[in-house]
């Protein structure tokens, strides 16, 4: 039973990251600087976005993964919602 959960939630999540997304870390460090507004942001500009826990580099928040299939993520810091304006 918990492996059929377990692999229903990995083609669940598979599927969500074929298509171009953003995953926004809005984890607590996240939301203190600004990962919220910065999803927000995104998502008023047409980004499909993906609010995720924490990213592990509390200096550089608020941290944006953006996903292309095909291509190795790529890890932005200190993105703010002015800086894709």
């Amino acid at each position: 039973m918990l492996e059929e959960l377990r692999e229903a939630a990995a083609r669940r999540w598979a599927q969500r990251l074929a298509e171009p997304c953003f995953l926004v870390g809005t984890a607590t460090c996240g939301r203190a600087a600004g990962a919220l507004q910065t999803a927000q942001a995104m998502r008023e500009e047409g980004a499909r976005v993906i609010e995720v826990g924490c990213l592990g580099h509390c200096y550089a928040e608020p941290l944006v993964v953006a996903r292309i299939s095909g291509l190795p993520p790529l890890l932005y810091g200190n993105v703010t919602p002015a800086a894709g304006r």
